[in-house]
């Protein structure tokens, strides 16, 4: 695996340093003529940029067997499939707020844009068209859960660049199991995420001594033997909680009425309980409450007067309505004045995410806390209640407050997020870490990314750093999964370099940058479905468990008999409660518990 930190090139073979040297010239000859142009579309910027598409529309069938797939990775709603090839957007992985738009920043009444040649490591791409801008939300009926769409096949000839931000929550995953475990009924379409359902579950990948470190396998689908998946697997260092830093935690906890059912405030007490058990001498908890107003329960307090703490927590009632922007405002003045310069510091939101009162818009209310993420005040937004919870709110916080969503429906989920993930929890491992895969068309006809809907990066924005991506805590994994067809003759026994996967983030102690790349080969991807290892074998049943729930058409054969079947064969192989908890997921949905 090669490595390099900013601007270092790292060591490579002599046909991808011919590649980089060729960008560099390009890359001058265009910014020259970009000079003199007034043309919207962005020069390349090194080796791997990409450029503006030639034209904003395509044929948006979805049937696999077309040749014509349309210019750019993007998704479809239920209505129609749409391109996203616009230009014009903000550098942003932020989703527009403009819900009749079909994408976020696409101009409806662009004309055609001139596109600047692009070079990549497997060539030229005369015309690389925008990718991955992220989809508008179009919300279900009673606005809960966001549907962002589905990724379809992109076309590598037109694009061979696929850029998404990492992510870590698993929200998503948390509601399925309590809608198919504690009601025994199908989770909202809607409220399905493939990718928090895959990184809900542990795999076996190697730790690195510091930052992140990336793996790369694959293998046939056993649903469809034609269909070849490529696993990209990217794990952040672990840290033993004797060697955490101190860390400032201010709850901001939503005491409205909406939250007395016994799965809501009450599990809240008892969740907080479970954290402040955990933490040791030199933390620091205070406690904000807010429904129609917001108020300060709990002064910044040394864990060492526990008794204070808890007496605060089981103090907290239900009443009256939600101000959640009141409790946010309230919770980061308070975590700024607590702040620690040689710690961390987090703000956890315990909430069903139903504001009624204030700022209920949930962009205008990450707006406001985005400063203080910048700063170094980090949030981890903890949904609670099945029935009636707004995941979009808590979700999009995270998302966009730099930390990451987790659902707590039980006290055993509280005690795995707040006892047995602790440290992953609290402490930061990478900052803004995002992934751009580069396919080579020589090698692969097509590729769908499973997931990360909302999460899309745009191509020329992998190396800019200013653009908000995804957070990763100690001992975190993420993995992303990519379903590709094998140009015509390549053959699965070839040796050929499929493509090669980059990730990038930032230290959050130093702000430093590094990025490292990974080779994929087809000596990576086994022949059979039998060959591959069990944990790939796991997260692909579980990422086509999520596709089946989520009615994606490409999982249609996928029959949830033979899902259950495989999934049954490998909880004989894997011996753990998560995976045992899963295989009931899929009874359920089945029809067979």
């Amino acid at each position: 695996m090669d490595t390099q930190t900013t601007t270092p090139v790292p060591s490579m073979s002599l046909r991808r340093k011919v590649a980089r040297l060729l960008a560099i010239v390009l890359t001058v000859l265009l910014v020259a003529t970009a000079c003199g142009s007034d043309a919207d579309s962005t020069t390349s910027g090194g080796v791997f940029a990409d450029s503006s598409s030639s034209d904003t529309s395509n044929d948006s069938s979805f049937d696999r067997g077309s040749d014509d797939r349309g210019d750019a990775e993007s998704v479809f709603t239920d209505d129609a499939m749409v391109d996203d090839t616009n230009d014009s957007a903000a550098a942003t992985t932020r989703p527009s707020t403009d819900g009749d738009a079909a994408f976020a920043g696409r101009d409806e009444d662009a004309a055609e844009t001139e596109a600047d040649d692009g070079v990549g490591l497997f060539g030229t791409v005369e015309v690389a068209p925008e990718d991955e801008e992220v989809p508008s939300r179009t919300q279900d009926s009673d606005g809960r859960f966001t549907d962002y769409g589905i990724r379809r096949f992109i076309d590598a000839d037109d694009d061979p660049f696929s850029t998404f931000a990492l992510d870590v929550d698993t929200g998503s995953y948390s509601i399925a199991r309590g809608y198919l475990l504690d009601e025994g009924e199908l989770p909202p379409r809607a409220s399905v995420r493939v990718e928090e359902y895959v990184n809900a579950h542990t795999y076996d990948y190697r730790a690195p001594r510091r930052g992140l470190d990336l793996e790369v396998d694959g293998g046939p689908s056993p649903f469809d033997e034609d269909a070849f998946l490529v696993r990209i697997g990217v794990q952040a260092v672990e840290i033993e909680d004797d060697e955490r830093v101190p860390v400032s935690l201010t709850f901001v906890v939503d005491t409205s009425g909406s939250m007395s059912a016994n799965d809501r405030l009450p599990l809240v007490r008892r969740s907080l309980e479970v954290l402040v058990d955990e933490l040791d001498r030199g933390d620091t908890v205070a406690i904000v409450t807010y429904s129609g107003s917001s108020g300060i329960i709990l002064e910044p307090t040394d864990v060492r007067y526990r008794d204070d703490i808890i007496d605060a927590i089981r103090s907290m009632d239900s009443g009256g309505s939600t101000n959640l922007q009141a409790g946010l405002d309230t919770g980061y003045d308070l975590a700024r004045e607590s702040f620690i310069d040689d710690g961390v510091n987090r703000v956890i939101v315990a909430s069903d995410g139903l504001a009624n009162a204030g700022i209920t818009d949930v962009d205008r209310l990450a707006d406001r806390i985005r400063r203080d993420a910048d700063e170094g005040i980090g949030i981890v937004t903890v949904g609670y209640g099945l029935r009636g919870i707004n995941d979009t709110t808590m979700e999009q916080l995270a998302d966009q407050g730099d930390g990451f969503y987790s659902y707590v429906d039980t006290i055993d989920e509280a005690k795995r997020l707040f006892r047995d993930e602790l440290t992953s929890t609290l402490i930061t491992a990478a900052i803004d870490a995002k992934i751009q895969v580069e396919f080579d068309p020589d090698v692969v006809e097509d590729y769908r990314l499973l997931g990360y809907e909302n999460r899309g990066v745009l191509d020329r924005d992998f190396r800019n750093d200013d653009v908000d991506a995804g957070e990763l805590g100690a001992g975190h994994q993420a993995t992303a999964l990519y379903e590709i067809t094998l140009a015509r003759g390549v053959d699965i026994d070839d040796r050929d370099e499929i493509g090669v996967v980059m990730l990038r983030w930032e230290d959050p102690e130093t702000g430093d940058v590094t990025e490292i790349d990974e080779d994929i080969d087809l000596r990576d991807v086994e022949p059979t479905w039998s060959r591959t290892d069990e944990d790939f074998q796991h997260a692909v049943v579980v990422a086509t468990f999520a596709e089946k729930l989520r009615n994606n058409p490409y999982a249609d054969e996928v029959d949830l008999d033979e899902l259950l079947e495989e999934v049954e064969r490998l909880d004989g192989e894997i011996d753990t409660d998560e995976f045992d908890e899963f295989v009931d997921m899929v009874r359920v949905a089945a029809g067979r518990r």
